[in-house]
């Protein structure tokens, strides 16, 4: 998998390598939308996906081309819910913390890794989130690299990462 440099930005676009099964757990906690219904998929209803044979076909290159590494955000949020029992008496307050990732990119490349048994991938998040996904879904000792971090060689490239 590559990420690509650009011109700008690219000590604000975060690496994160994510634990494979942490990371299906925040996006099937996403709440409504397509994406959701894919997350709650399996390797059979993955592959049956109209963008799967895309993805085989990406990913069959291996290092001569790369595929780019999926673009996801993070949200971590903070809410209380107030219910209330018989006529307004009693009322009760329940704190809730929702955390879940959402695709900008690369929903397809993700669920073909997921349908491979793949344990651990890097996926791309905007600086602004990607410290909180690491804690919350990163593969066990690995750290948060920035793309440029990437492109100056701070982590190897060349060759088949030990998380394959």
């Amino acid at each position: 998998m590559r990420v690509d440099e650009t011109p700008y930005e690219n000590e604000n676009r975060g690496v994160v390598i994510v634990d494979a099964r942490k990371f299906l757990t925040l996006w099937r906690a996403h709440r409504p939308g397509l994406q959701r219904e894919i997350a709650r998929g399996n390797p059979d209803t993955w592959r049956q996906d109209y963008r799967y044979p895309a993805a085989a076909e990406g990913f069959s290159h291996g290092f001569k081309n790369p595929v780019p590494l999926a673009q996801v955000g993070y949200t971590e949020w903070d809410h209380t819910a107030v219910s209330y029992k018989f006529l307004w008496l009693g009322r009760q307050e329940q704190a809730e913390h929702f955390r879940y990732v959402t695709f900008t990119n690369g929903i397809a490349r993700t669920i073909w890794l997921f349908s491979h048994g793949c344990s651990a991938f890097p996926v791309e998040c905007p600086m602004s989130s990607a410290h909180k996904l690491h804690r919350a879904a990163a593969a066990a000792g690995t750290r948060l690299f920035t793309v440029r971090d990437v492109q100056e060689g701070l982590i190897p490239v060349n060759h088949p990462p030990p998380y394959h």
